[in-house]
This record gives structure tokens, sequence and C-alpha cells, in this order.
């Protein structure tokens, strides 16, 4: 039995790279390349950044023989990265995952459930923690001193890392189950992905200054980690050759996941099956007032929207970064304006500038591409209703531009005013933020049939992992990079250059359009 659910878990897992679908139709090949071009950009980013980060302190800490101090930040980073990246997974894989009721209604221990989720994010956990730790080692390799015995204890080191991250992580999972279950869950996710990136964007901000202090004040921060962090101290001085204090550290990582694991399975039957809280609405007259099909669509796809935190985190998150950019914008406009008056960009030419960013964050609001796959096992339920393919396709692509372009085009208004643009190049500005939108919504309607997935066991695999988002993430960055690239390179007057892109979007809005309307209603019609 253990073996079956570990395999299901597996697949469910990676199931956006490696999965079949209901009608076993393999993943195709371009797919295959597709994923395999984003792991080695995603290897390549990471271990780069964290390389050059661990360069900084490798010799430094090596000159005033703190080699140990090394090794335990990098065990410190590792488990704080492995938390951080895997706490929101652990708490929907543990307890939202949509086939709890069914295994826990069978013969099956809630412990074997428990650990046959629990393994797949412990793998999981080890490739966010080694994507911090393996630089690392690699590092002080080619610096500092090459050992064989030695990468082998620090790879035994990341081991126990992981063992004491997923602890916590499952720890805090279990927490944030019973916090969410108190209060609306799509709000709470997002106020806890706020506050992360808040955080990560301040630390990310003041690296320079943290790094160059580390560098500097090495003995205060290894008396600090010695007193107050034992166990990332026996980590540190079990990577450079005590055996005895690694073997400590490893058997403190196991005992804390051993320890949670026997307190989750106590009370994940009652967790996991617990109702949420909160009082029930009350339907008035006027919200059962009768609408048309569309307007009924929509306002089912909005509550879609709100209601499901996984979408509303990943999907609608660029929303806030796009009043976020705004308001920082007209916060620091003295300091920025400065800054594209040395670039040379008149009123004429700043609104590319705003375009260039907002098609960044842009690419980050495809809120439509998920939302066939969203309907899953239920899809029956709108091909029963009395109402035209066409429409519902339209209404969705009518939600995405719902939630989207007023914020769009009211951030791209505020800044162009700000920033002294020409009436023309605003109003130019406005046109093509729009069409942007229309854009990035019908390409999202357009790869999220094309590659739907109805059968997936957790909302976070549509959101979070099809090659849909993928490729409409993507796309959209590269249009935005591709017009870049023209702009410099084939230097021509800012208006033109930007009734030419309005141009190309229109009639790329067009066939999408047209698409959508013949090929889309075919596969929506297919779906099952």
């Amino acid at each position: 039995m253990m073996k079956a659910l570990l395999r299901l878990r597996f697949r469910a897992l990676f199931a956006g790279a490696a999965a079949k679908s209901r009608k076993k139709k393999k993943v195709s090949k371009g797919a295959i390349v597709l994923y395999a071009l984003l792991a080695v950009y995603l290897i390549v980013a990471v271990f780069g950044m964290m390389g050059m980060l661990f360069h900084s302190l490798a010799e430094p800490y090596h000159e005033m023989g703190l080699d140990w101090l090394y090794f335990a930040i990098a065990c410190l980073m590792g488990l704080g990265f492995g938390i951080i990246g895997s706490v929101f997974s652990t708490q929907s894989q543990l307890y939202d995952a949509k086939d709890n009721d069914l295994l826990l209604s069978m013969p099956i221990p809630p412990g074997m459930i428990l650990s046959s989720r629990m393994l797949p994010l412990l793998a999981l956990n080890g490739l966010f923690i080694g994507a911090v730790m393996l630089p690392a080692i690699a590092v002080y390799a080619i610096y500092v001193e090459f050992s064989i015995g030695h990468i082998l204890l620090q790879l035994l080191a990341l081991v126990g890392v992981t063992l004491l991250a997923q602890a916590v992580a499952c720890l805090l999972g279990w927490l944030l189950h019973l916090l969410l279950s108190k209060m609306n869950k799509s709000v709470g996710s997002m106020v806890f992905m706020v506050a992360f990136l808040g955080i990560y964007f301040y630390i990310y901000s003041q690296a320079n200054s943290i790094l160059t202090s580390m560098a500097q004040n090495g003995q205060a921060i290894a008396d600090a980690l010695h007193s107050w962090a034992w166990p990332l101290y026996a980590a540190g001085r079990g990577c450079i050759g005590s055996i005895g204090l690694l073997a400590i550290f490893l058997a403190i990582g196991a005992a804390a996941l051993g320890l949670v694991w026997l307190f989750l399975s106590a009370t994940f039957l009652r967790t996991a099956t617990a109702r949420r809280s909160g009082r029930r609405k009350k339907l008035s007259l006027q919200e059962s007032a009768q609408r048309s099909p569309i307007g009924a669509i929509v306002r089912k796809e909005l509550g879609k929207f709100f209601g499901t935190p996984v979408y509303l985190t990943n999907m609608g998150l660029g929303i806030l970064m796009l009043v976020a950019l705004t308001v920082a914008g007209i916060i620091f406009r003295e300091d920025v304006s400065m800054l594209l008056m040395l670039l040379g960009l008149d009123g004429s030419s700043r609104y590319l500038i705003i375009l260039a960013i907002f098609s960044y964050l842009g690419a980050t609001l495809c809120i439509s591409t998920p939302s066939v796959s969203l309907e899953g096992k239920n899809i029956w339920i709108l091909k029963s209703l009395p109402v035209a393919s066409k429409s519902i396709l339209l209404a969705k692509l009518a939600t995405h531009c719902l939630l989207t372009l007023p914020v769009s085009l009211i951030c791209s208004a505020v800044l162009c005013v700000v920033y002294g643009c020409s009436a023309v190049s605003t109003l130019l500005c406005l046109v093509v933020a729009g069409l942007l939108g229309l854009f990035n919504g019908l390409l999202g309607m357009i790869t999220g049939l094309k590659w739907a997935r109805l059968d997936y066991i957790s909302e976070a695999y549509p959101c979070k992992q099809s090659v849909a988002v993928l490729v409409t993430m993507f796309s959209m960055m590269g249009i935005a990079m591709a017009c870049m690239l023209v702009f410099i390179y084939l230097p021509m007057d800012p208006l033109l250059f930007g009734l030419l892109v309005a141009l190309i979007l229109a009639l790329g809005c067009i066939w999408m359009y047209q698409a959508l309307c013949t090929w889309g209603v075919k596969k929506w019609n297919s779906l099952m």
C-alpha cells in the first residue's frame, strides 16, 4: 500500500512535466524541451547567484580560521530557503489535497497517508536546500580546499539540514492550516505571500551591506552561533572533518522529523477533516437576480479567483506589484526623473520605460491560463448549462480583462502624468497597455485549452506547474524582450515604434480571438 501511495504522490508532484493525462496522451517533445530549457536556466541562475555570494565569504573566513562558520552559514541559509520554499507546499499537500476524503475513508492508517505525502516533500525540500548548499560546497572546493572526504561530509550535512527543514516546514504547515481555517484562506495566503516578498526585497536591497558585515564580523557571528544555535555549529564543524559532531547533527535532524511525524500522525485525521469556521453567507434577493449567461459565469469566475488561495496568490500578486510600483514611482519621482534625464529620455519616449516595466510585471498576470484546468472534474457542470461554449470561454476571458485592465490602465496613466509624458505618448501608452493585457488573456485561454489538465490532485498544479502557465508567462516576457531589442538596435521615432507595437498586438489579438471562437470551442467541447 505504501508503495502505491508514494507512486501516486511522486507522480502528482511532477505531474506538470512527466505525467500522462486521462487519455494517456504522452507529453509532447516540445513540452519536454521547454521544461529542460527552464530547468537549465534555473540551475544556472540560482547556482550562479549563490556561487557569487559564497565566493565573497569563503576566502575571508578561511584566512580567519573560520572555515566551519562558512559551512554553518551555508546550512543556515539552506535551512531558511528550504522552510520558506516548502511551507506553503507542505500545507497544501498535507491538508488540502483533493483525495484526502477518499483516502481517509479507506482502511489506510493516517500515519501511512501522512508518510506518503511527507517523503515527496522531503525530496522537494532537498532540491531547495541543494540549490544553496551545493554552490557553497563547490566554491569551497575550488577556491579553498578540495577533499573528497570533506565533500562527502558536507553532503551528509545537506541531508541533515533537509531533515531539519522538513520538520520545521511540516510544523509550520500545520500551524498555517489551523490559522487559515479560522479566516479567509485566499486573503490569508495573500497576506503571507506579500509579507514574505516584503522581507525578501528588503534583505535583497541590503545584500551588499549584509555581506560586508558578515565578512568583517566573522568572529562575532561565530560566537553567536556557538552560543545560540549549537546544531549549526555542529554542522559547520562536521563539514570540515568532525565526524562525531556531524553524527549528532544528523541525529538532531532525524529526531526532529520523527517527533513532528508522531505529532502530525496523532492529529492528522482531526486536522485534515476539520471544517472551516465562520458564518454562512445569507442569500439576498438581489444576489439571486437574473443575469446574462456571460455575467453569471464572470461572477462565478471571480468567486473562484478570490476563493482559491493558490490561484489568488500566484496569479493575482502581479496586480499588487503594479500598484506598489506605481506608488514607489510617485515617492521616488525626483530620483527616477534624474535617471531618465541622464538616459536622454524626453516626454515623448519615457512612456516606453513604463511599458517595458509593466509588460514584465504583466507577464505574471496569467489569470485566464489555468481557468479551464481549474474546472477539474466539475467541468461537466458548465457543459450541462444551456450556455453556448463560446460564451463560456469569452466569460473567462472577460474575467481576466476585468481583473487586470483597469489596474494596468490606471497605473500607466498615473505614471505617465507623474513623469511628464506628452499627451500623445500617454494615449499611446494606454492603448499598448490595454492591448498587452488583452493579448495576455487571449494567449492564456489558447494555451490553457491546449494543455488543459483536469485530473490534478491539488489546485497548485494548474496554477504553478502546468505547461500552459510557463508558455504564457515566458511568451509575454519574450515579447517584451524582443520589443526592447528592436528599439535598441533599430532606432526609430518612439511614437512610431509605439504605433507599430500596437498594430502588431492588435493583429495578434484578432487572430487569437478568431482561434478561440473556432478551434477553442471545439477543444472545450472535447474536454471531459
